[in-house]
């Protein structure tokens, strides 16, 4: 089968490292170059010359192209597939062009800055029935899957209830990347709630489904955040408010019957693990620890079950051989380099646009609760 010609939008002349256009590099072209099932055919950025600069710093095929706008790139006839990998606030403004050209399209989560952009590119892509992909990365991880297949066999019985402590370490709480001030905004649909918490509400849905009810409690307990130059250490705003919540309570009903809580904090220190997810049932109780970041597949995963059989809680095996083109991939590319490996494979599992749709409408329900609507 010839391989899925790849358009980025988004691609830095950067190393894999923070920054704009750095995630492109770090998960995107580490998972495509490599990989037979995809051929990157050109590179989008906000100028033409940019996109050469990308080309030639990563060094891409000469026949690669370069493009200044996302229309440009869309109305490539080479391209088979565009993936947006950009700063949230221009996710719909650069995926829309290739939806309505037809293509396949990947966008990374959030789908759009709000639920109103992601609603208009999924009702596009489904009129045109295209293919499409939203970078909810952790619902591939091969531990998660393993984590859902046990609760779906009926391992654990019935699901009566969940609990979940998520406590993300990015470093100091009270301090951030200048370059990146929009994670504090929270109209800017790419903060701390949409981005992370949204990453494991899509984990969430995946696994136990949706709330019928919902009660949210949010908290800003750094509303003060010092902002620093990534490049040099230096302090560039002592005093940058913030509005976006670091600290988020959700407890309901889910539609099954179960009732679920949802800690989410950000601790000084770490004490633990990152994510401590049980589940518990009519007939035993199963538990998924993460010691990292959901995402990024690099992570110390653990799954724990006890039911009537067993005298203590076993540790539950959920590794999987991958091809060496996926499994070499280096952090925080390799659940990414996951995603395409199952999407070249037409896994059904891969969540698209209208999975985005659903977590967007999910994390409006849970912001207007706690009264951040």
């Amino acid at each position: 089968m010839a391989p899925v010609k790849v358009g980025i939008i988004g691609l830095g002349a950067t190393g894999p490292a923070l920054g704009p256009g750095a995630w492109a590099v770090a998960a995107h072209l580490a998972s495509f170059v490599p990989s037979p099932h995809y051929e990157i055919v050109a590179v989008c950025n906000s100028s033409v010359e940019s996109a050469q600069r990308s080309i030639d710093f990563h060094k891409l095929p000469s026949t690669v192209k370069a493009y200044g706008n996302p229309e440009d790139i869309a109305n490539d006839p080479n391209v088979d597939l565009v993936v947006v990998s950009i700063i949230v606030t221009n996710h719909h403004k650069v995926a829309k062009p290739a939806v309505l050209a037809n293509k396949q399209v990947f966008v990374e989560w959030p789908l759009g800055a709000n639920t109103a952009e992601a609603e208009e590119l999924t009702k596009l892509a489904k009129e045109a029935n295209l293919k499409t992909i939203v970078g909810s990365q952790f619902r591939i991880d091969p531990a998660l899957i393993k984590f859902k297949e046990l609760i779906d066999s009926g391992a654990i019985g019935k699901v009566t209830s969940t609990q979940v402590q998520y406590s993300p370490f990015f470093g100091p709480p009270g301090t951030w990347m200048a370059d990146a001030a929009y994670y504090l905004d929270f109209k800017s649909g790419g903060n701390e709630f949409h981005i992370a918490f949204g990453h494991f509400f899509d984990s969430f849905l995946y696994v136990l489904g949706d709330f019928a009810t919902i009660k949210a409690t949010f908290s800003q307990q750094y509303p003060i955040m010092k902002l620093v130059n990534t490049k040099t250490g230096e302090i560039v705003d002592p005093a940058f408010p913030k509005t976006a919540p670091d600290h988020m309570f959700v407890q309901g009903v889910l539609e099954s019957g179960a009732i679920a809580s949802v800690n989410y904090n950000r601790p000084g220190e770490l004490v633990g693990k990152t994510l401590r997810w049980t589940i518990s049932g009519t007939e035993g109780e199963i538990e998924l620890t993460v010691n990292g970041a959901l995402q990024m597949g690099h992570s110390e995963r653990e799954i724990r079950i006890k039911t009537g059989e067993d005298k203590e809680a076993r540790v539950v095996d959920w590794q999987v051989s991958m091809p060496a083109h996926v499994e070499g991939v280096q952090f925080p590319g390799q659940n990414t380099a996951r995603l395409f490996e199952a999407y070249a494979h037409g896994d059904k599992s891969v969540p698209d646009f209208e999975d985005g749709l659903r977590l967007h409408r999910l994390l409006d329900r849970i912001a207007k609760d706690a009264g951040y609507a």
